[in-house]
């Protein structure tokens, strides 16, 4: 038996009681040269951003919803992005119309990037964690 499953309620709380730090993981944007540094997102956050990247539509009295690919990943990286500043205003300015960061990450990123780095900021999120069960 290993040490967390002897763990008692006072000792389970005060490890709650002391998370308050997520993941960060800086990767390698081969094409630009540049390191990204992304953190995990909270289930709150996670479920806030794919709020407003579904697009609901009513048929035939029926809510039909979807996901906009797109729009989740770019918020995804746009919220758990430590640096770069995607919002700076020297990137803003180059891209024109970009009114926010994300729309700098949409003019900046490939397709392939914006997928690769919101598959990272779901694996910081705890996204593809396996749990073991605990022995009573």
């Amino acid at each position: 038996m290993s040490n967390n499953e002897m763990m008692t309620e006072e000792q389970v709380l005060q490890k709650l009681l002391e998370a308050d730090s997520v993941p960060e993981r800086a990767v390698q944007l081969a094409r630009l040269g540049i390191p990204v540094k992304l953190r995990g997102l909270t289930g709150k956050e996670v479920f806030n951003i794919r709020e407003r990247a579904t697009e609901r539509k009513e048929r035939k009295g029926q809510t039909i919803e979807r996901l906009d690919d797109e729009a989740f990943n770019v918020s995804l990286i746009a919220t758990a992005t430590v640096s770069p500043n995607w919002g700076d205003p020297k990137l803003r300015a180059k891209f024109g119309s970009a009114s926010n960061a994300e729309e700098v990450i949409k003019r900046v990123l490939l397709a392939g990037e914006l997928s690769a780095l919101g598959e990272v900021v779901l694996d910081l999120s705890g996204f593809n964690t396996e749990l073991e069960d605990v022995k009573n």
